[in-house]
């Protein structure tokens, strides 16, 4: 008897503790529940990464768990954005990247590159960059209008360098809407292509302001107008492509994606927390000591936002040659 009142309770304890594992394993973990990745496609020191390590540490504070910062350079960001896309979803390995390279890469190779709006979640918006249009130092074109001119004039065109897919693109945009004829050189990485600036081999560079901005104050290279729809407060005496008669604006982007099929929870949480910091006066001193602005968008403004950049880049990307090769 004792025997098998002995085996009842052994087995009515076992069936407790499976209960309770089942419970505990049904019941959504709050994040973050372990150490948080944010990969970045690209090296150390470019706008993407110093966005990236300018919220980790806050976000570190705020979640207590480390929040360590992983570059994946190669591919156009495309290591990065696919180890993303294929880890699992639940907020601990996050991307940051600028939307439009995800974009026009995959517009360019559709069976290869990742489709960030199928195979991951945009999370939040984090900073905003104009593009600078620069010249040579010793270059006689001081406005736009010279520059368009001097197109114009030259039988074989301008040439001009670009270092990443973004810059290309916007250079195209800005050879239709002026109508002039200019040749693309091709370059690794956008820092590469300033040296190509400087020592005249490409006549002209569309580019954030975070390679250049200590060359344009130094009188090493001049910049002739920003892409953004208004002035940066960078380079307050820097016109904007419009106040030029160039009927053309473009803003860059950085934003932060996790995986597809993020928990809704889990998206708010972290956007909420984003948005806090990026409200801090320490890193919108910072983001503009980089030639940066915080993002102040809201997840719906974003949405429409990059759905209108899509429109324009597969615009673009459909023109008769070209290439980005």
């Amino acid at each position: 008897m004792n025997a098998i009142r002995f085996v009842r309770l052994f087995f009515c304890a076992a069936l407790s503790a499976v209960a309770l594992v089942n419970s505990a394993w049904s019941q959504p973990r709050v994040f973050p529940h372990g150490p948080v990745k944010l990969l970045v496609g690209f090296g150390p020191g470019g706008g993407t990464d110093i966005t990236a390590r300018l919220i980790a540490d806050d976000l570190s504070k705020m979640w207590g768990q480390p929040v360590v910062i992983e570059n994946k350079p190669g591919a156009n960001g495309a290591i990065a954005s696919t180890q993303v896309a294929r880890a699992v979803p639940d907020g601990l390995t996050l991307l940051v990247m600028p939307p439009t390279t995800m974009m026009i890469d995959a517009a360019w190779r559709p069976n290869v590159a990742i489709d960030p709006a199928k195979e991951l979640t945009m999370i939040a918006g984090l900073a905003s960059t104009p593009l600078v249009f620069t010249v040579n130092s010793n270059s006689p074109m001081n406005n736009v209008r010279d520059f368009v001119a001097t197109a114009k004039q030259t039988t074989s065109g301008l040439n001009y360098g670009w270092g990443n897919p973004g810059m290309r693109v916007v250079a195209q945009l800005f050879s239709e809407v002026a109508q002039v004829k200019m040749f693309p050189v091709g370059y690794k990485s956008a820092g590469q292509s300033v040296p190509a600036l400087i020592a005249g081999d490409v006549q002209m560079l569309l580019i954030d302001p975070g390679p250049v901005a200590g060359l344009i104050k130094a009188g090493k290279v001049k910049a002739l107008a920003v892409t953004t729809p208004t002035r940066s407060p960078m380079l307050p005496d820097v016109p904007t492509l419009r106040e030029q008669g160039i009927d053309l604006d473009w803003t860059g982007f950085i934003a932060l994606y996790g995986p597809a099929h993020l928990p809704a929870n889990v998206r708010t949480k972290i956007q909420a927390d984003v948005a806090t910091v990026l409200k801090r006066a320490t890193i919108q001193s910072r983001l503009f000591a980089a030639g940066m602005d915080a993002s102040t968008m809201t997840p719906k403004e974003l949405d429409v936002w990059l759905d209108n950049v899509r429109k324009r880049i597969h615009g673009v990307m459909s023109t008769p040659g070209f290439s980005l090769d």
